[in-house]
């Protein structure tokens, strides 16, 4: 029957919004704090690989989750020390993650599995996503609650507006930048973890897909806002599901399907390019004086 399509249709959209509503929202934590990662696609692409690893070697998907979480923990780290304290440039850092990625990726699969580029997950690496899916959306609420309702929200807004002004007033801009890009980074492995042990149960060296990317527009689309962020993701994440019913029925050629969610991306930016205001720090690194 029709609304029964429709619910399943509708389920499919929201499973397949988690990856790019957990990177989106990691991602405008580290820019509210005034930190840029591009590397969500490499970030992504690193959790789905090592949730499923340890969530194979440990036979717990849990304990796969949570090393997920700590490599992309650890990786923001590495990012928000280059950006924060070595000043270095972060757009080269986050296309140096995504290389990074997709060549560890795929040596990684060969290596461990001796697959080419592919390998199911095993059962007990599994995780429900449904509790998944309820875990994303709480945390994007728990997010916006924190930069808008909390002293610790005033904080990291303030060192990603005018950074100069917070170091007046005590605040260690090193420290609040660092951390908070950590755990944004922390939220993208999730996201990517998600893909390989709930939404897709394959880990493959592409299977971020460019949803990293997608997860980027969704922050401007989102005006740097966690709770736009869900109806971003929604929108590409009904794209990405209503492709695979367009091939399932042979209506289009897979090649044409696929490109649904990559345009809908673009016509969406288009259409809030100049509209959406940016942290004013956003980018620039901070120097004591």
């Amino acid at each position: 029957m029709a609304w029964e399509a429709a619910l399943i249709l509708l389920t499919q959209t929201i499973h397949a919004a988690v990856p790019i509503l957990l990177a989106a929202v990691g991602e405008i934590l580290a820019e509210r704090s005034g930190v840029v990662n591009i590397g969500l696609e490499g970030l992504m692409l690193i959790g789905a690989f090592v949730g499923v690893l340890v969530g194979d070697v440990t036979s717990s998907g849990l304990l796969g989750i949570l090393a997920a979480c700590a490599v992309g923990l650890a990786l923001g780290l590495l990012h928000g020390a280059i950006a924060v304290y070595l000043r270095g440039d972060q757009i080269v850092a986050g296309v140096a993650m995504n290389l990074f990625a997709a060549g560890l990726v795929a040596y990684g699969i060969q290596a461990v599995w001796h697959v080419a580029g592919y390998k199911q997950t095993p059962q007990w690496a599994l995780v429900d996503p449904n509790v998944f899916t309820a875990l994303a959306f709480a945390i994007s609420f728990i997010v916006w609650y924190i930069l808008n309702k909390t002293r610790l929200g005033i904080i990291i807004r303030a060192v990603g507006e005018d950074p100069e002004a917070a170091y007046s007033a005590g605040i260690d801009v090193f420290k609040v930048r660092l951390i908070a890009t950590a755990v944004g980074a922390a939220l993208a492995s999730l996201g990517g973890a998600y893909l390989s042990q709930a939404y897709l149960s394959v880990v493959t060296k592409d299977i971020s897909a460019g949803r990293g990317f997608i997860a980027l527009a969704d922050v401007v689309f989102a005006n740097w806002n966690p709770l736009l962020a869900v109806a971003g993701s929604l929108i590409f994440g009904f794209f990405d599901a209503f492709s695979y019913w367009l091939q399932l029925y042979g209506f289009v050629r897979y090649e044409v399907t696929r490109m649904m969610p990559y345009i809908a991306t673009l016509l969406v930016v288009a259409g809030v390019i100049g509209k959406a205001r940016p942290p004013r720090a956003l980018g620039k690194p901070f120097k004591k004086e």
